[in-house]
């Protein structure tokens, strides 16, 4: 009876040993968990298999797994030999590293297609969400959740290619400045002080054309033209053509700022403008037309964007107003 619970228990610290040696593999070669993940680890051990009742024990696979499965070729001539038989349970990492068997795990879809189409969606609403605190502004977050809409822009299409465009420029504007002196440029509205008192704008509110202050007024504008562009066109059915509430929101928000060139060629790239439908399905990251759940719940979201950004224009403008940093002249 003793020696029986002898060899359980060494059975036991032999298979927490591998797993030990399994974990450190996976740390030290990390994967998109959507991907195949392939370790490299001893398959046999004392006399035993590892088989799928062991894989839920690994961390990085309790969200699941579908299938896993073992090459066929044996390496380096060893066959599948308990360990204890081939260098003894006190060396299990030569072993580790000498037999290299593979497994092959494919982690649980978790994911549908078009729940993957969302992903830049869900990171804009969950980044722009933390923007506020309390009744200031986070610089730091603004400028990440700014980030992460420009990629939505870019899956928008050509219709939103200048938008888009114009944004990447003025949020490298907005960058240098919170950079250089973040702790100073904490909040929003510390930024634009701290520039105004440096003596980089000029009397009045005629901005420096490479300031944060200017380039954060443009980005304002622009979410402040999008918020009425998609609310107009995208929430509900019977809602404008986007490429006139596109149009409707550029007259109010854009073009009193813009100077005669600009008034030609912004509406131009807004008339390519595609249908509603369209327009979904490319914020839901998919070429072809969405299913009517899926369009509800990318509506949904937009949605919920919108009412996030109300407030935080609404605490954009009255820094910049406080400030006296309202440049009206036209680009």
């Amino acid at each position: 009876m003793k020696n029986e619970v002898n060899r359980i228990s060494n059975l036991f610290r032999t298979e927490m040993k591998l797993l030990s040696l399994i974990l450190s593999s996976i740390r030290r070669h990390k994967h998109n968990a959507a991907s195949v993940l392939s370790i490299s680890f001893i398959l046999f051990f004392a006399g035993r298999g590892i088989t799928e009742a062991h894989l839920p024990a690994i961390p990085f696979l309790r969200g699941g797994y579908s299938s896993y499965s073992v090459p066929a070729a044996k390496p380096m001539g060893l066959g599948m030999k308990p360990i204890g038989k081939l260098y003894g349970l006190s060396n299990l990492k030569r072993t580790f590293t000498h037999i290299g068997e593979k497994i092959r795990l494919k982690p649980k879809q978790t994911h549908t297609i078009e729940a993957e189409g969302n992903q830049h969606l869900d990171e804009v609403l969950g980044a722009f969400t933390h923007v506020l605190n309390g009744n200031d502004i986070d610089t730091a977050q603004l400028l990440k959740a700014c980030k992460a809409h420009l990629k939505l822009m870019k899956s928008g299409g050509a219709s939103l290619r200048l938008v888009a465009k114009d944004l990447e420029s003025n949020l490298l504007k907005a960058e240098k400045p919170f950079k250089k002196a973040p702790k100073q440029g904490k909040t929003l509205y510390s930024l634009l002080e701290s520039e105004r008192h440096s003596g980089i704008h000029k009397e009045g509110n005629e901005l420096e054309n490479e300031s944060a202050a200017m380039g954060l007024l443009w980005i304002r504008r622009s979410l402040a033209f999008q918020l009425d562009l998609f609310e107009s066109s995208l929430l509900s059915e019977n809602g404008k053509h986007p490429g006139v509430a596109a149009i409707d929101a550029y007259e109010k928000h854009l073009s009193p700022y813009h100077g005669w060139m600009l008034q030609k060629v912004f509406p131009l790239s807004l008339s390519a403008m595609p249908k509603r439908s369209a327009f979904i399905s490319a914020f839901g990251g998919r070429d072809e037309p969405v299913s009517p759940a899926h369009e509800e719940e990318i509506v949904r979201k937009l949605s919920a964007l919108l009412k996030t950004w109300r407030p935080i224009i609404k605490r954009w403008s009255n820094d910049f107003e406080s400030l006296n940093l309202e440049d009206t002249r036209p680009a």
